[in-house]
């Protein structure tokens, strides 16, 4: 079992796939503990991976998307995201607690794929085409419960690392430990998807509609420019000529998929580079400046501040400290 931050290991490919890479691929389930007030403008960017994903609101209420859809978790609620499906998470009190746990795993921790289990119990809700999200509150008795099973595995999780908490000793979930932490893991998901089955008539499916195929391959070619020249000061006409469409085309991709401008996608994505370099390097506050992009130290500041609330050097040394 493994437990890791999102903060050093979301490495998203042109297609803004992240690459996971589980500890045990006899056990495939990993566990995530995250700050989102770690995150330039507090929202862990948008991506997908083959493997599902439940999330859970814990000190607060987060702001979800999947694909092109947006939905509120409140405090306590959880959401379990379809494999292959674009999501993001954003915080809705920057500045506030906002510790989060969740867990990304694929079919084999559950059952084998082409077993009668998996294909009449599991597949109906995994991969229904009218089920890219399922949201899980406590309206109902049975919600109540699933979300007990669901926090359960995410504390068997937690006790697999160190102590898994904040700078100020908090934690997104107490750890518990077990002497047989994957059997009992196992057992919950299977309590979990149990309830969902037994319970699947009360899900609200959704029209399949597709994905927007030509939007999201435009995205595709204008993210790898992105990666390929973030270093680089650039243009949106640069950037829009890379997928052979024009400005406000560039827009309304990004628009529809990030809800934000192109080029404050770019800012995020150096910005995002530049905390790894602070971290994890001894450059200076100029140099790290001239490797992500920005045109002077005292542009990147101004813009580190604007999106993270303190200055690359006041960051350095919180996070250092």
């Amino acid at each position: 079992m493994e437990k890791i931050s999102h903060m050093d290991t979301i490495l998203l490919d042109h297609r803004l796939q992240e690459s996971l890479l589980f500890t045990d691929p006899s056990f495939p389930i990993k566990y995530y503990e995250d700050n989102l007030n770690r995150w330039a403008d507090h929202q862990v960017p948008l991506h997908w991976h083959f493997g599902y994903e439940f999330f859970s609101a814990v000190y607060q209420d987060i702001e979800v998307q999947v694909g092109q859809e947006h939905l509120r978790l409140l405090k306590g609620e959880s959401v379990l995201i379809g494999g292959g499906q674009l999501h993001s998470y954003r915080m809705t009190m920057p500045g506030k607690i906002c510790l989060y746990p969740n867990i990304v795993f694929t079919e084999e921790v559950l059952a084998p794929m082409t077993g009668v289990i998996f294909q009449k119990y599991f597949s109906p809700i995994l991969n229904d085409p009218a089920l890219p999200y399922i949201k899980i509150s406590s309206e109902k008795e049975w919600e109540t419960a699933l979300s007990e099973s669901l926090f359960h595995i995410y504390s068997l999780l937690a006790a697999g690392e160190h102590d898994g908490s904040s700078g100020n000793g908090c934690r997104a979930v107490e750890p518990v430990r077990s002497e047989c932490p994957e059997l009992e893991v196992h057992q919950d998901l299977i309590s979990v998807f149990r309830t969902l089955y037994c319970h699947r008539s009360e899900l609200p499916h959704r029209r399949p509609g597709g994905q927007d195929q030509q939007t999201q391959i435009r995205l595709q070619k204008m993210l790898r420019y992105i990666q390929d020249h973030f270093s680089e000061d650039f243009s949106l006409e640069q950037l829009s000529a890379s997928a052979g469409i024009s400005r406000s085309e560039a827009g309304r991709c990004f628009k529809k998929y990030y809800a934000q401008s192109p080029m404050n996608y770019v800012a995020l994505y150096r910005l995002k580079y530049a905390q790894e370099l602070l971290l994890k390097s001894s450059l200076s506050i100029s140099e790290i400046a001239a490797e992500c992009g920005f045109r002077d130290s005292s542009y990147f500041v101004k813009v580190f501040r604007k999106y993270l609330g303190q200055t690359p050097s006041e960051y350095r040394k919180a996070s250092l400290a």
